[in-house]
């Protein structure tokens, strides 16, 4: 038998992005500008365009997984370069967040671009707790 044509190597697929806030909602805000920031500067993003978003979960994993995955469809598959998040509403009894991102239309020119994409969100090392006096999330996310 002939050895195969083809042999698997080391790759680096995955981020983990750990965010910190004083309150859930500003982790969570954090955790999504983290994400961003993976793929472009987030500080050269003028706030033009506003877009409010609704997202829920079952809990607030689900909760975290869904909001990253909405943040990563604004930018992936609506071109959004988000710059800043206010989160407008938050409850933690029944995962919800309201809230409005504000940004403009991407550029390679102007936000930059990092040399990596994020594509997709996971479960993978989720952790939300408590530390000293305000929240850790954590997550990794497919890149």
């Amino acid at each position: 038998m002939k050895s195969p044509m083809f042999e698997y190597g080391d790759h680096t697929a995955d981020i983990l992005v750990i965010a910190y806030g004083q309150s859930l909602p500003e982790a969570f805000r954090n955790a999504a500008l983290g994400v961003l920031n993976i793929m472009y500067d987030t500080s050269r993003v003028n706030s033009i365009d506003k877009v409010n978003v609704e997202v829920y979960g079952d809990d607030l994993e689900q909760l975290l997984f869904n909001w990253i995955d909405e943040i990563i469809y604004w930018f992936d598959g609506r071109k959004m370069a988000i710059g800043d998040i206010i989160i407008n509403e938050f409850d933690e009894d029944k995962p919800r967040i309201k809230a409005t991102l504000q940004g403009e239309h991407y550029s390679v020119e102007r936000h930059g671009f990092r040399g990596t994409i994020v594509k997709a969100m996971t479960y993978n090392m989720m952790s939300i707790e408590r530390v000293n006096n305000g929240f850790k999330v954590q997550f990794v996310v497919d890149i």
